[in-house]
């Protein structure tokens, strides 16, 4: 890079001093001239006449002038000067064709710089830490047990750990009715870990339980600044929390929609939550002697030791896939695919509008035949006439990438929408490397373009010289029929891939959820201090027109939440040394049936007896009884949480519901129970589930201030109709099958359009073969026949190409 700059550096320097050289050399010339001139006047002859004969007799020190100026080294800046002013003149004056080709190029520089910038902002950019390339992360390990001992025993790497996005009930000052603000549970030494210090106050300590870290952002907009803010108090769901630091401009760890952060506390005398549940995710930043393998190395031994800590016993498989990696790489593992699905499309659209562009070219150098005649009788060689083809094709490409720029730009607020679930897409934009690939991209799309037109104006050039007219040989025909097969086999392959997609997704929205998605509302309800009455909240829902009937239940089905634990089954014994059984877990309100209008196979649903204090009871699932008890009842069959000592009894079994997704069950998922609100008491947020008669676009309205008037220290978020949370299941799968299908679109008119060109300039350069056809007595059927025939094989043998590159989609 240094060396290019001091090229660089140079050649201005270089063009610069030959400026002020040829200044210096055209005053000296005009100063003969003049003299000369003055000189042929004083012996007799007129002005006009001295000045031609001083012209004349200075031919030579003119001609030795450019000698001066050729060994310089510079004559090719003033070669590329006139070239590029002909080349805009010339295009400026064909606004059709420069209208046409620029925006093909346009659409397509802008659409694979759009995803480029994504690509590389996603899989490319370090992480925005110091030190990025030594951060590393596991998913691996979850419980709040597992990530402890590890942080404890390792002597490579130091460990945190976070438990991704938690919501509050934010009271402001002054305010009655609470807010909903995101946060995130962090280890006190995630931000040591990261790298990343507060801008004002500290970080967590290991004592902090009621503190509160807030986003600059936030203070900003919510606290207006405060400089103060710091040892203040915010009502955080009814508790008072201090703000005891302010984190810098662009700390969004785990994601940009952090408005604050809390400590991650951990209990090790709950042993349900510590060995059993958590759902921590964990990172890491390798110490100063320690490398990515012996840290790798160091947890495959922790592994067999944490398995060990367990207080039941866990599968001998438990954790022997756990790998530490590169903290980026495991945030974009999930994307990766997708992303780099997208590049592809895009690279593949960006061929065809090359394809198109070099086609216009070639139509538009075969429209100045004369031109090109005259400038050979003139003395062009044909490197000449191809320099300044390939300079409008630079130019051509130079339009198209700063429209294309522009339009990148423009695309980046589009694909944030429909690109959910993507991490780092907030940090997206265009960056010195972008720009580089971006001006790489137009560099080679302006030869690619060029080139072809360039190498076909030889043979245009030999018949010049030659004197005889333009003809169609048969390198020419091969050169069309060429053209149209690679347009026919990129779109070919383009809408097989989006067809893929499309059946997909046709087939992820064929599966049936198993239960009414119709009239019901959904929203979150943060509980605050856990004071919230459900049966008064239910009461004020149903006092509002047209509410037929209203649940509450801990995770909406079809969503990403996990929530399972490891239970025994009182007549499935485990042997010892065998793990034990994960059930899904619900827990519902007894309404939650009849809202959803799930089916009761048998036994029994939940009634408002089953509450706190009465013998505690479950329902299963279809599935569930099948597999544990095929052909008979589990009514009256018990399970518990393994940490548990109190036996829960099965009451009913409810028909199957896609509770987990649409891709069904994870593998380790051995069934799914439902458990009574009432007898599972805790401050976790609900989510709420309403049937509504009519349209129940104003009860969405309605319902913040209906919820705070049952509980005030409630506070209602993420209202949707409960057909928008199904539709959210396939919204990743989705939006890459509508991105896909776009794109295969505009490649297929881009490629209609140019295989249209091609057909029709080879029709309009066969005019004088077709003409004598007919004269000879060809009627006019047979000889479009014989034009569409010759057309249609291309067609199809790039589409058969086409396919046949499918196959590996």
């Amino acid at each position: 890079m240094t060396r290019l700059l001091h090229a660089l550096r140079y050649r201005l320097r270089a063009l610069a001093d030959a400026r002020a050289l040829d200044r210096e050399l055209d005053a000296e010339l005009a100063e003969h001239l003049a003299a000369e001139t003055d000189a042929l006047i004083a012996r007799g002859l007129s002005r006009e006449d001295a000045a031609r004969r001083a012209r004349q007799s200075l031919g030579v020190p003119l001609r030795i002038a450019e000698e001066c100026r050729d060994a310089r080294g510079v004559r090719w800046w003033e070669h590329l000067r006139q070239d590029a002013g002909f080349a805009v003149r010339l295009l400026s004056r064909r606004k059709t064709f420069t209208a046409i080709a620029v925006g093909t190029m346009a659409l397509a520089i802008g659409a694979s710089t759009a995803v480029y910038t994504v690509v590389d902002t996603i899989l490319l950019r370090p992480l925005p830490y110091p030190q990025p390339e030594r951060l590393v992360a596991t998913n691996d390990l979850g419980m709040y047990g597992a990530y402890a001992a590890l942080r404890a025993a390792s002597r490579t790497t130091d460990y945190a750990a976070h438990r991704g996005i938690r919501s509050f009930n934010l009271v402001p000052p002054g305010q009655m009715i609470p807010e909903r603000v995101t946060s995130s549970e962090i280890s006190p030494s995630l931000t040591a870990v990261l790298g990343a210090a507060p801008l004002v106050g500290r970080a967590f300590s290991d004592h902090d339980r009621h503190a509160v870290i807030v986003s600059r952002s936030f203070w900003m907009t919510r606290l207006a600044g405060d400089p103060t803010i710091v040892g203040r108090s915010l009502n955080l769901d009814g508790a008072d929390y201090q703000v005891v630091g302010v984190m810098p401009q662009g700390f969004a760890f785990p994601s940009a929609d952090v408005d604050l952060w809390v400590p991650l506390v951990i209990d090790p005398t709950n042993v349900g939550a510590y060995w059993g549940a958590g759902g921590v995710s964990v990172v890491g930043r390798l110490r100063p002697e320690a490398t990515l393998d012996t840290a790798r190395a160091e947890l495959r031994v922790q592994i067999p030791r944490i398995r060990a800590m367990f207080p039941w016993r866990m599968p001998d498989l438990w954790g022997a896939e756990a790998t530490l990696r590169d903290m980026r790489e495991l945030l974009v593992a999930d994307v990766r695919p997708r992303t780099l699905t997208l590049l592809g499309v895009v690279a593949l659209l960006l061929l065809i509008a090359v394809t198109n562009v070099a086609n216009l070219m070639i139509a538009q150098t075969t429209a100045r035949w004369q031109e090109i005649v005259m400038r050979t009788a003139l003395g062009a060689s044909v490197s000449r006439l191809t320099r300044q083809l390939l300079t409008e094709a630079f130019v051509l490409a130079a339009a198209g990438g700063g429209c294309g720029i522009a339009l990148a730009y423009a695309a980046f607020g589009f694909l944030r929408k429909v690109l959910p679930g993507t991490p780092r897409l907030e940090e997206v934009s265009v960056d010195h490397r972008v720009l580089a690939v971006t001006t790489v991209t137009v560099i080679v799309t302006g030869l690619l373009v060029g080139l072809w037109p360039a190498w076909r104006v030889r043979g245009t050039h030999s018949f010049a010289t030659s004197g005889r007219g333009a003809t169609t040989g048969r390198t020419a025909l091969r050169a069309d029929a060429l053209l149209v097969m690679a347009e026919a086999a990129l779109a070919t392959l383009l809408l097989v891939a989006s067809g893929l997609l499309l059946h997909s997704l046709w087939v992820m929205s064929q599966v049936r959820p198993g239960f009414r998605v119709e009239s019901v509302v959904t929203a979150q309800i943060a509980r605050g201090t856990g004071s919230m009455r459900w049966p008064a909240v239910r009461d004020r829902l149903l006092e509002y027109p047209g509410v037929r009937a209203a649940a509450a239940m801990n995770v909406l089905p079809m969503t990403a939440e996990v929530t399972a634990f490891a239970a025994a089954i009182e007549d499935h014994p485990v042997a010892e040394g065998d793990p034990a059984f994960v059930l899904w877990s619900t827990v519902v309100t007894p309404e939650h049936r009849a809202v959803l209008d799930i089916p009761l196979v048998e036994g029994r649903a939940f009634t408002e007896t089953d509450r706190d204090g009465t013998e505690p009871v479950v329902l299963v699932s279809r599935s569930t009884a099948r597999r544990f008890w095929p052909g008979r009842s589990p009514v009256g069959r018990r399970l518990k949480p393994v940490w548990d000592r109190q036996w829960r009894t099965i009451v009913g079994v409810l028909d199957n519901v896609r509770t987990y997704g649409v891709a069904g069950p994870p593998d380790w998922i051995a069934g799914e129970v439902y458990v009574p609100l009432a007898q599972n008491p805790g401050d976790q947020p609900l989510s709420l589930i309403a049937r509504v008669d009519g349209d129940p676009a104003a009860f969405r309205l309605a319902l913040p201030a209906l919820v705070y008037d049952a509980c005030h220290s409630c506070a209602v978020s993420k209202i949707a109709a409960m057909d928008e949370v199904v539709a959210d299941a396939v919204a990743v799968p989705r939006s890459t099958a509508q991105l896909v299908g776009g794109f295969a679109l505009l490649a297929l008119v881009l490629a209609g359009a140019g295989i249209y060109g091609v057909v029709n300039h080879g029709v309009i350069r066969r005019t004088r073969e077709l003409g004598i056809r007919l004269a000879l007595g060809a009627g006019r059927a047979r000889v479009a026949a014989a034009v569409v025939a010759a057309s249609l094989s291309s067609v199809l043998a790039g589409s058969a190409i086409g396919l046949v590159a499918a196959a590996a989609v």
